[in-house]
């Protein structure tokens, strides 16, 4: 069996690896040669570069620890030896090369049967789809190595492309913040959130059937319109659209487009505080043709004096709203992808009403000309007092523009922008963004918002409120559902009583080293 036939062989076994596909034409002989003295040479930017297997010792694992050690560079096989010697078994290695040359030579002429170990998993593809592979990996058991993150940058790395080691870290540490803030509710937040889903139930019945909503805008162009200060630019563009496209917007909004005669047909909130309700809703008259979009942990008074008509989705893979669903018999598709932020319910229901093109603005996810221009002007933002509250204490970070160069931004934002990218990568879809200003999100054609208009929004469309007006109601009953909740209530009081005697054998049990596993099996 040929070389680059067993590698293939070895890289197949694992599912984890992300390969992209290769090119006929990628694999070059004469990439590296070697001189008369066994010196090896890389041909790399028309210059002729001096390859070392150079160990950095500073960087090596610790063998006590179980870490997830990110390494750029493929082709320095005898360092990545040397760092699977040395770190623990239950370490992984995450193989970072993003230069289709060197891993076409690596896959021909290196010997890359240490991927036969599980722990050993390979990106060879282009740094746009990094973010992607990452979240992927943050998404297994992985997700608990966050805290013993390294890397090791191979000779040729770090000797000659400290840019890429540099973005490495940077794309790294984003996601993995990401990961963390999407698991990070305080119990109390939970618990808030709980109180709020079980005060809001009985506004099930006046929602519209989230499952009947699938689609039903399906090939539409719709704008989600965020707060962002680009949006500024963009108001006079968006009031000649109206009729054209389902305009979804954020809460933080959504008063500032009435007032310029822009009526949103859907406002998404997902907040769960009561600022929320105060600044955004609070002695507010919407008209009535417009539609709140947000689950049901929401502050009660905003379901309470809302005017319109209200869609509740569900969020998907949570456990509290997969229960509420099975106890209520709500079938079909109710469940949306709720994110983190009001931008992203908005986007979430775009993508579950089927619309297309997704059209963003004001989506800026980074300051404006300035550090204080967080948001676009008419919003509570323009009070410099609240502000500077809101972001004084919070770090200022970089990253790649709207326009090129870079953008000043946040934690957060960052976070906000890396679920955008990965929902339209794994959504496949037709995504465009209008902002004019801000952060680069992967994934998305940048066009203007006249541009989009022209191209996408030439026709008028059915009016919102008319085909949402023959859209059901959820199939629920409150005298139902109020003798459903008892019936669980019955249960878990009953779970709980076994769950406390069990906890009084346990506490009953006089546990040492020699107690039997047989013993304690009886026990119960």
């Amino acid at each position: 069996m040929t070389l680059i036939n067993r590698n293939i062989q070895v890289l197949s076994r694992n599912s984890n690896h992300w390969i992209c596909e290769q090119k006929e034409s990628g694999f070059s002989e004469n990439l590296m040669y070697k001189d008369e003295d066994g010196k090896e040479f890389l041909l790399y930017n028309n210059d002729i570069l001096l390859m070392k297997s150079e160990i950095d010792k500073s960087s090596l694992p610790k063998p006590s620890k179980r870490e997830l050690i990110f390494v750029m560079g493929i082709n320095s096989v005898e360092e990545i030896q040397k760092l699977l010697q040395t770190m623990s078994k239950e370490s992984f290695l995450i193989i970072i090369e993003t230069n289709p040359l060197f891993f076409s030579y690596a896959l021909n002429k290196r010997d890359l049967s240490f991927f036969k170990e599980f722990n050993v998993i390979l990106f060879a593809d282009d740094l746009s789809n990094l973010s992607i592979f990452l979240d992927k990996i943050f998404s297994t058991t992985l997700i608990y190595y966050l805290k013993n993150i390294k890397f090791y940058f191979t000779y040729f790395y770090r000797s000659y492309a400290v840019d890429m080691c540099t973005f490495l870290v940077r794309a790294v540490k984003e996601t993995a913040k990401f990961k963390a803030m999407l698991f990070g509710n305080s119990i109390e937040d939970s618990l808030t959130g709980f109180g709020h889903n079980m005060k809001n139930l009985h506004h099930l019945v006046n929602s519209k059937d989230v499952s009947r909503l699938k689609d039903i805008f399906k090939s539409t162009p719709a704008i989600v319109v965020a707060a962002g200060p680009s949006l500024n630019k963009n108001i006079e563009q968006l009031k000649k659209m109206t009729s054209k496209v389902v305009i979804i917007a954020v809460d933080t909004i959504a008063q500032r487009l009435c007032e310029e005669g822009i009526t949103p047909d859907f406002i998404c909130s997902i907040e769960r505080d009561k600022e929320t309700y105060s600044y955004f809703y609070e002695n507010k008259n919407y008209p009535s043709d417009t539609s709140l979009v947000a689950p049901l942990l929401l502050y009660p008074e905003v379901f309470n004096e809302f005017a319109g008509d209200i869609v509740i989705p569900m969020r998907e893979n949570v456990g509290e709203y997969i229960w509420l669903q099975q106890i209520f018999g709500l079938g079909g598709d109710n469940s949306i992808s709720l994110g983190l932020s009001c931008a992203h319910v908005a986007f979430g229901f775009a993508k579950h009403i089927g619309a297309s093109p997704i059209i963003l603005v004001g989506q800026d996810l980074a300051f404006g000309d300035s550090q204080e221009e967080s948001h676009a002007g008419g919003t509570i933002y323009d009070n410099k007092e609240f502000t500077n509250e809101v972001f004084s204490a919070i770090n200022k970070m970089y990253t790649e523009g709207y326009y090129g160069g870079s953008v000043a931004t946040t934690d957060i934002w960052i976070n906000f922008r890396k679920w955008f990218e990965i929902e339209i990568f794994n959504g496949n879809m037709l995504v465009i963004n209008a902002t004019e200003g801000g952060a680069k999100i992967e994934g998305t054609l940048q066009i203007s918002l006249k541009e989009a208009a022209d191209q996408y929004c030439s026709q008028d469309i059915v009016p919102v409120k008319e085909v949402l007006d023959r859209v059901a109601e959820y199939p629920l009953d409150k005298e139902q559902m109020r003798l459903t909740l008892i019936e669980q209530i019955g249960k878990f009081t009953s779970m709980k009583l076994e769950f406390d005697n069990q906890l009084k054998i346990v506490e009953g049990l006089d546990i040492s080293n020699t107690l039997s596993e047989t013993i304690i099996e009886n026990s119960g």
